[in-house]
């Protein structure tokens, strides 16, 4: 552009000469010599006057585009530093006009591709930091990229991002050999893995995916499932299938077996049917309660907590009542059975539930309890509700047994070569689900030797 205001401004310079000369000889031939005389510096004059105004005038116009094509420059270095400079404004007359609005048009669109772009950023990283499923991105140099607080949590460890090898993250083998396994097949790959970590074990369903971003590179995102509840959850099924089936073989087969002996003669023995009769009788009345226990677990896998009636009771009366309908089996150990309750107390409660709960648990401390001792039932009112409490002197629980003792069937000895007390095992799972049910909160503390209290709290 500067070149051709150049050549223009010379070419003309170069006619107003030529037409000066011109007419410089034209007046000298036909002219008389005074007009001639006037005439040729007169015309150089003008000549080079008008000369001056345009090289003037172009000059200006070289210092407009110059400044036109600085401020261009200037926009388009700013869009490629992400800066946000304001829009260039010509007039539609000016001959660079066209390229001035593609200039602004590129800046809009680069503007909302970037505010597009940085929302969707924020988006996925405020989904990946409440996304409980742990997310990874390695590197082909098996550099971890990327890591979201949920991965950090479950792997037990601080993640440091660009530089930590996950290697060096995790020392678990199995997550190393999975990964390892995945660069070299390109393959997406799934295990199951156990994890130790601060706050215990942790069952991961981990899995691998082989991403190509180009013909020679790749990463791979590593996605942490925690299935720790699940896993424990389909134990506990296979659990409760295998003791629900041991017992009700127990006592089925009792009484098949001293059945068929009646039957092969020894019922002709007064004293031996006496005692095969107990025998039988007593297995049918386990039986019995065992079906009764599973039915009463099968109902409140339902909605008989949200189905049974509230009502108000005098509890002081209501827990004598209760007590004295299992006081012939306290006698039978010589076990004192206590009510502490605070006469005129009156709660609002499901009647029906709470005496379940109260006879599972004074039956199982009576159970459990040393010949001679007691158990108490006391209670509270608290800001917000109230509060049962079931008190015993007995055996106690060890302190590694205590938090599986509501799970059903258990008793803390899988053998069954010592249990100190016969019952279904269903008992302690039957009060923790009716409590649930109930709103309510469980605490127990135990010692060995010393005795165990169960606490309630109900709103």
């Amino acid at each position: 552009m500067q070149k051709a205001i150049i050549r223009r401004i010379g070419l003309t310079s170069l006619g107003f000469i030529t037409v000066n000369v011109l007419l410089v000889l034209i007046v000298d031939v036909f002219e008389a010599p005074l007009v001639r005389d006037n005439f040729v510096p007169g015309s150089l004059v003008i000549a080079v006057v008008l000369t001056l105004i345009e090289i003037i005038f172009y000059a200006r116009m070289v210092i407009r585009h110059q400044n036109t094509m600085a401020m261009m420059s200037a926009k388009l270095d700013d869009i490629t530093k992400t800066q946000n400079p304001g829009h260039i404004l010509l007039e539609q007359e000016d001959p660079y006009y066209s390229l001035a609005t593609a200039i602004n048009k590129v800046q809009s669109f680069e503007r909302d591709q970037i505010y597009r772009l940085q929302r969707q950023e924020g988006e996925l990283s405020t989904l990946l930091e409440y996304l409980p499923v742990g997310v990874l991105l390695v590197n082909r140099h098996r550099k971890i990229k990327m890591a979201n607080p949920a991965a950090s949590e479950l792997l037990g460890l601080d993640l440091q991002i660009n530089h930590l090898l996950y290697a060096d993250a995790s020392s678990h083998y199995g997550l190393s050999a999975l990964v390892e396994k995945t660069m070299q097949t390109e393959m997406n790959q799934r295990a199951t893995l156990e994890f130790e970590t601060g706050i215990g074990q942790k069952t991961l369903e981990v899995s691998t995916i082989y991403h190509a971003t180009t013909s020679t590179h790749f990463q791979i995102i590593i996605l942490l499932y925690d299935i720790t509840e699940v896993a424990q959850l389909e134990q506990m099924q296979a659990d409760f299938v295998s003791n629900a089936s041991h017992e009700l073989k127990t006592p089925i087969t009792a009484i098949s077996g001293f059945s068929e002996t009646l039957l092969a003669g020894a019922k002709d023995d007064p004293a031996t049917l006496e005692q095969f009769l107990k025998i039988i009788d007593e297995e049918s009345k386990r039986l019995i309660d065992l079906i009764e226990d599973v039915l009463s677990i099968s109902r409140l896998n339902g909605d008989y907590g949200g189905k049974a009636a509230i009502e108000e009771i005098e509890l002081a009366s209501w827990v004598q009542h209760e007590l004295a309908t299992i006081q012939v089996v306290a006698n039978q150990r010589n076990i004192e059975l206590r009510d502490e309750v605070g006469a005129d107390m009156r709660v609002k409660t499901q009647s029906k539930a709470l005496a379940q709960i109260l006879k599972n648990l004074v039956g199982n401390a009576i159970k459990y309890g040393h010949e001679g001792g007691f158990v108490s039932v006391s209670a509270e009112i608290l800001p917000v509700g109230w509060r049962l409490v079931v008190h015993d002197n007995g055996i106690g629980i060890p302190t590694e047994q205590q938090p599986r003792v509501f799970e059903r069937f258990y008793r803390g000895d899988p053998s069954r070569t010592r249990q100190i007390a016969s019952g279904t095992g269903l008992g302690l799972a039957i009060v923790k689900e009716l409590v649930e049910k109930m709103n309510g909160q469980l605490f127990l503390k135990s010692q060995v030797g010393v005795g165990t209290t169960i606490t309630m709290d109900f709103k």
